[in-house]
């Protein structure tokens, strides 16, 4: 079982990766942490403890961590993900649960602190903005050696973007802190705009998804006002779902190992990814995707909850 760290900033599609997290027999979610970008991190705090609440039959705690990037001020992504993140329809309303930080402990100590407790085998899925991973490494260098892999959602390899011509968003959001990450030598499973955006669903597995079990009315019901600009309406992408399945043992997608680089001059090409193959890189492009096992997994997912 994969002991995991998720940090999310609880969008649509990061909502449907903590269902699917929480639901899925090969996952331990030891810890949720959570970062500005789709919503505000305040935001996206509230939503992750109302998706734990919701979902989750054991409490998992929450810490929130960065409000802004390393040299970037936060923005936001509303018009995808609705006012509140979750859509037009889920509102995270009559929470009781709250994160646990104190005024010297955070997202980032949390971390720390559970990576220790279990040396190589914690995977962090850094799934928004990757600040909070940044400032992991940078502040506790010591724990790089003792993560077991990172699992990030970031960059093209088209090197045109959804933000910008040129970037994606959650490359954009901080691309300091990406380069720190690439550049910790910490094995890194990564998926790119192509993957998440060739990875969506269209209304009828939408229903097939709600009929499937207890959670699946949530699921589906985050759908309601979720507008990927990359897609047609009707289809719902599930990029951070991508990348909690692929640091599973399965088939449902092909990779490559690979060099990257990311632009952060500030200029038009700012969070522009690249990539070279290169078999000895510790980081693991996804660079395809089977659809139908992928929804398969989960909808098996969803009948356990």
């Amino acid at each position: 079982m994969e002991k995991v760290i998720f940090d999310l900033d609880i969008g649509v599609d990061d909502a449907m990766a903590l269902i699917m997290g929480i639901n899925d027999p090969e996952v331990d979610i030891k810890l949720v942490t959570t970062v500005f970008g789709n919503v505000s991190v305040e935001q996206a705090t509230k939503n992750a403890c109302y998706i734990i609440e919701q979902c989750a039959k054991t409490d998992i705690p929450v810490f929130f961590g960065a409000s802004k990037g390393l040299k970037t001020e936060g923005i936001n992504a509303m018009d995808v993900h609705g006012r509140t993140g979750l859509g037009t329809k889920v509102v995270a309303e009559n929470v009781s649960k709250y994160p646990l930080n104190t005024s010297s402990y955070g997202a980032v100590e949390a971390m720390r602190d559970m990576i220790f407790r279990y040396p190589n085998e914690i995977t962090i899925l850094s799934v928004g903005p990757v600040t909070n991973l940044a400032t992991l490494f940078v502040k506790y260098p010591e724990v790089k050696d003792k993560i077991k892999r990172v699992g990030i959602e970031v960059g093209s390899v088209d090197g045109k973007g959804s933000i910008t011509p040129y970037s994606s968003f959650n490359a954009y959001c901080d691309p300091e802190a990406v380069d720190i990450v690439i550049k910790s030598g910490v094995p890194i499973t990564l998926t790119t705009k192509e993957i998440g955006t060739s990875a969506f669903f269209d209304e009828e597995q939408r229903t097939r998804f709600k009929n499937a079990g207890r959670v699946g009315p949530l699921l589906y019901d985050l759908c309601e006002g979720y507008k990927d600009k990359l897609l047609e309406p009707g289809h719902y992408a599930v990029h951070d779902t991508c990348v909690l399945f692929a640091i599973l043992k399965t088939d449902i997608f092909t990779r490559q190992n690979v060099d990257m680089v990311i632009n952060t001059t500030n200029d038009e090409k700012r969070g522009q990814t690249k990539f070279k193959n290169n078999d000895n890189s510790h980081i693991t492009l996804v660079t395809s995707v089977d659809k139908k096992k992928l929804f398969k997994k989960m909808e098996n997912n969803i009948k356990l909850s």
